[in-house]
């Protein structure tokens, strides 16, 4: 998946996972920034939140599917340790 500025961030199938009201905002972070923490040896889950199709014909190496509509669902393969980074993205802009 190649383009000049890949949009990554936080979407809304994380705020349908939690109903903590001290959950507010998530931050949208750039495709750098991850980058920079993937390089680093950060520990991060990449989040694909596209169809499955979409995900089968390109993503980002390591990132596991889960479509926006299947959140609730799928919240399950998701790391139970909360100081884990969950960055989710999507063809969406930013």
């Amino acid at each position: 998946m190649s383009r000049k500025r890949v949009s990554l961030g936080l979407l809304f199938g994380f705020m349908l996972l939690s109903s903590s009201p001290a959950v507010a905002q998530f931050p949208n972070i750039s495709a750098e920034e991850v980058k920079s923490w993937m390089a680093g040896k950060r520990t991060v889950v990449l989040i694909d939140t596209r169809p499955h199709d979409e995900y089968q014909a390109g993503h980002i190496p390591g990132a596991m599917n889960i479509p926006a509509d299947q959140m609730k669902i799928e919240a399950a393969r998701l790391p139970k340790d909360k100081t884990t980074p969950l960055i989710f993205y999507c063809r969406g802009t930013g």
